[in-house]
């Protein structure tokens, strides 16, 4: 018996999900560093235009993922490269925003910092707890980055595929007993 090999795990594949990660990372971090230089509550706003940017990168890699043969025909192993990648970037857009909040103003964890806390700022990010301007910082990176990338993921899967006529049909109904699954509301 041959043993097919998986060529969403061969090690060219984790390469290419660590690379395409690590661009959509770093496009996220241009507006997460833009955000930071600023250092405004009312700058907030580029961190959503960053999670744009990293989904659009993650949409421009499955659009990719539509041309390959293996995957064009198989719904799920798109679905997998899409989510692994977002994954990847989301992991690394985490680790980039904690080393540039940390780059930026190095005393944001201290409990007697004097100005680095943001302004025009709500209470959990006031001078009292600066702190909170990080956690916000990570929070947008893990949730956003990897929603954004796993909803583009998601969508382009199953939009994407060329011919879903293939696909099995979902049945929507209840099984009465041993026949067939009927659609009806009795």
């Amino acid at each position: 018996m041959k043993i097919m090999k998986n060529p969403l795990y061969t090690k060219g594949q984790i390469v290419e999900y660590i690379i395409v990660g690590l661009v959509a990372a770093i496009g996220y971090s241009i507006f997460l560093w833009a955000h930071l230089m600023r250092a405004s509550y009312e700058s907030s706003y580029l961190l959503y235009i960053g999670n744009a940017v990293f989904g659009a990168v993650i949409l421009v890699y499955n659009l990719i993922l539509i041309r390959r043969s293996y995957v064009s025909k198989r719904t799920v192993s798109m679905l997998i490269e899409g989510h692994l990648a977002a994954a990847a970037g989301t992991i690394l857009s985490i680790i980039i925003a904690v080393i540039a909040t940390l780059a930026f103003h190095p005393d944001i964890v201290s409990p007697d910092q004097a100005g680095t806390a943001l302004y025009h700022a709500p209470a959990n990010t006031q001078r009292d707890h600066p702190a909170g301007w990080l956690f916000m910082v990570v929070i947008d990176a893990f949730l956003l980055n990897f929603s954004t990338g796993s909803f583009v993921s998601i969508i382009t899967s199953y939009a994407g595929k060329r011919n879903q006529t293939k696909d099995r049909p979902a049945h929507l109904g209840t099984r009465t007993g041993n026949g067939p699954v009927t659609n009806d509301a009795s």
